[in-house]
């Protein structure tokens, strides 16, 4: 069939990779073969002709290209959306948390499962990012109204409400993260058309969902931790302005 692009003749090769590498070794090789069959170091080709990888290669390069924004603009908006429910920095950073976590969890379930890196596998840690915060956020909300509603006067009066608000909650963090985990195990068992592609999205969210568990324990914990130093900052302040007073 003749074929023609940009007003000259074309004729496509068409090759897949033997998935032990991705896309971007593939082409390196297929490269460097032709120059070894060439016997030089760099691909020369007569005049008029050219050589150029397209397809899901391009694809790929093209939405890597765009994944280098989108990604730190999809973080950053995550914290903005925190800080404007808290209003308070230390305290959106320690919900924030949950992102990292949630991550390492997806890289390492990707890992155990020997899933490669792709833009499917992007999409889903994107998705991953916004469900990651949910416990925090959860948590983090509840634990501002117990502290503002009582009167906490010493270290221990600041933890005791800690773990009364974290029992509290608790509960509903873990239905939250085990309704998104269980709604993707039929995903990972599907064998039909796109099923890899469904698979790579949803890996990272199952993995970044179970570790995830831990910011149940690590938000309120940093948000006692950054109440007692308030609270001991608050103490020294008084202190010295005491004894400014006395002098």
């Amino acid at each position: 069939m003749i074929n023609s692009e940009d007003a000259r003749l074309v004729a496509h090769v068409s090759f897949s990779p033997s998935g032990m590498v991705g896309d971007l070794e593939t082409v390196a090789m297929v490269e460097s073969n032709l120059r070894d069959a060439q016997n030089d170091e760099k691909l020369t080709l007569p005049t008029g002709y050219a050589l150029k990888a397209v397809g899901s290669f391009q694809n790929q390069i093209e939405a890597n290209r765009r994944l280098m924004w989108v990604i730190p603009l999809v973080i950053l908006i995550n914290l903005f959306i925190i800080y404007l429910q808290f209003r308070h920095l230390p305290i959106s950073i320690s919900v924030f948390a949950g992102i990292p976590v949630a991550f390492a969890g997806g890289m390492i379930l990707l890992a155990i499962n020997a899933v490669e890196i792709n833009t499917a596998v992007w999409i889903g840690f994107i998705a991953l990012f916004g469900i990651a915060v949910d416990d925090g956020v959860v948590m983090a909300t509840y634990l501002d109204q117990v502290f503002s509603r009582k009167r906490l006067a010493s270290v221990s009066d600041i933890r005791q409400a800690t773990v009364e608000a974290g029992c509290k909650r608790i509960r509903p963090c873990l239905m939250t993260t085990f309704t998104t985990i269980i709604a993707l195990i039929p995903v990972i068992q599907s064998t039909g058309r796109g099923s890899d592609v469904a698979k790579a999205m949803a890996w990272p969210v199952i993995g970044g969902m179970s570790v995830e568990l831990l910011t149940l324990f690590v938000v309120p914990v940093l948000f006692a931790a950054f109440k007692e130093f308030e609270m001991n900052l608050g103490l020294q302040d008084r202190h010295w302005e005491a004894s400014a007073e006395r002098d």
